[in-house]
């Protein structure tokens, strides 16, 4: 665990030249479009993973990892383990751009967590889709992914505003969902964890096989 620790400082050292910039430039565009700050805090995360993922291919990080006297599978673990730190991240500072919004009187209405919590829980599975394909792929193809990823979000980023629009009952029934239903929310609990967890196992059974 200490060493997974390690892994994931060495992805914020890395980033770090970048972080500050990108947060700040996620929390002046949220603050713009402050009515669908919710749905917008899927990128923040998204963006810090890519970057991480785009810099170790740069500067060929995979080669000197494998190098160490750690298993494998504890450099895919520790890949997966970033995640917690990238939401917590993209969390905090969605709350900062709602709490803007209430100093300013931009918004009067109350968090919504409910909304906001299922969001941040998209984001890992998000990444369970990148994460294979980052691992198979290796340095020429993770150019051509991380396009396609960075155009998802420039063009899902300005038609954000355009959500609750055109679908203005959405929210309204996620928030209006009740919690009595304990075996229900188990079920859709365990298969989330699953559904990661079988990301895990491809991406591992990838990296091991790999020959770098």
């Amino acid at each position: 665990m200490y060493s997974s620790f390690y892994l994931i400082r060495k992805d914020f050292i890395l980033t770090r030249k970048y972080l500050l910039l990108l947060l700040l430039f996620y929390m002046v565009i949220g603050y713009s479009n402050l009515e669908s700050y919710i749905v917008s805090a899927l990128f923040p995360s998204m963006l810090m993973l890519m970057n991480a993922c785009s810099l170790d291919v740069q500067h060929n990080n995979q080669r000197f990892l494998v190098s160490l006297p750690l298993p494998r599978h504890q450099l895919v673990l520790a890949k997966y383990l970033s995640l917690l730190p990238y939401a917590a991240i993209s969390l905090t500072c969605t709350l900062l751009i709602y709490l803007a919004g209430v100093a300013t009187g931009r918004t009067i209405e109350p968090i919504a967590w409910r909304e906001l919590l299922l969001v941040i829980a998209c984001f890992p599975l998000l990444a369970s889709f990148y994460f294979p394909l980052y691992y198979w792929l290796g340095q020429k193809g993770m150019q051509i992914v991380n396009m396609i990823f960075m155009m998802l979000v420039m063009i899902g980023y300005p038609a954000i505003p355009s959500v609750n629009k055109k679908f203005p009952g959405l929210f309204d029934w996620i928030n209006s969902a009740t919690t009595d239903n304990i075996l229900l929310w188990a079920i859709g609990g365990m298969a989330y964890l699953f559904f990661i967890y079988c990301s895990y196992l491809i991406s591992l059974r990838v990296f091991v096989k790999k020959d770098i």
